[in-house]
């Protein structure tokens, strides 16, 4: 009998806790609404909006592994001036001083092949 009296009021303390948050929301977010239409008031542009935000964002490419990989654009190099296979961006370069163009050794070495 004890046991059906605690579970009692432990759903009477459930429905008060209830209550008593549903009262603060309330509350809470009349002053919130108040503070939007103030901001409108002004000249901004603001609204109340409730649940997660999303936003539009680009997909973002990974390479299985779950690491985010960036697509390279097939353009030339800007330090070579030619493309190579695999492609190869200015930042390849950004161990030499001065910057220079790779040499065919230099390609060798680093897998790549003259392409243009």
């Amino acid at each position: 009998m004890e046991k059906a009296s605690v579970l009692e009021k432990l759903k009477a303390l459930d429905e008060q806790r209830a209550k008593l948050l549903d009262g603060a929301k309330e509350e809470a977010l009349k002053q919130a609404e108040k503070a939007v239409a103030q901001l409108n008031e002004l000249g901004f542009n603001y609204r109340l909006v409730e649940g997660p935000q999303t936003r539009s964002r680009r997909a973002v490419q990974t390479d299985g592994t779950g690491e985010v990989r960036r697509q390279q654009r097939e353009i030339p190099c800007p330090v070579c001036h030619f493309k190579t296979q695999p492609l190869h961006n200015g930042r390849a370069h950004r161990a030499q001083q001065p910057k220079k163009p790779f040499t065919a050794e230099e390609l060798k070495e680093r897998g790549l092949e003259k392409v243009e």
